[in-house]
């Protein structure tokens, strides 16, 4: 027999999940999911964590570099002055 875990879902609609199923998802300390509806006539949800990504200032020129499509150049114009 299974051991199923419940999670219960607040009038405002929070839920807590199992901290098994957190850890196991990296959501321990917190984070978002993706959830779609299986339409098995059940209700059920297929709720997937979403992958953390962390592209800051650090990671960006690395970025920018392994895109495969250049920025386009960009023309010059001068302003009219006085």
């Amino acid at each position: 027999m299974r051991n199923f875990d419940t999670i219960t879902i607040t009038a405002k609609g929070q839920a807590q999940f199992p901290v098994k199923w957190r850890k196991l998802a990296g959501l321990a300390l917190g984070g978002s999911c993706d959830v779609r509806p299986a339409n098995d006539g059940r209700q059920s949800l297929i709720i997937t964590p979403r992958v953390r990504t962390r592209l800051g200032a650090v990671g960006l020129l690395a970025h920018l570099q392994r895109q495969e499509v250049p920025f386009p150049k960009v023309e010059r114009h001068h302003l009219p002055f006085k």
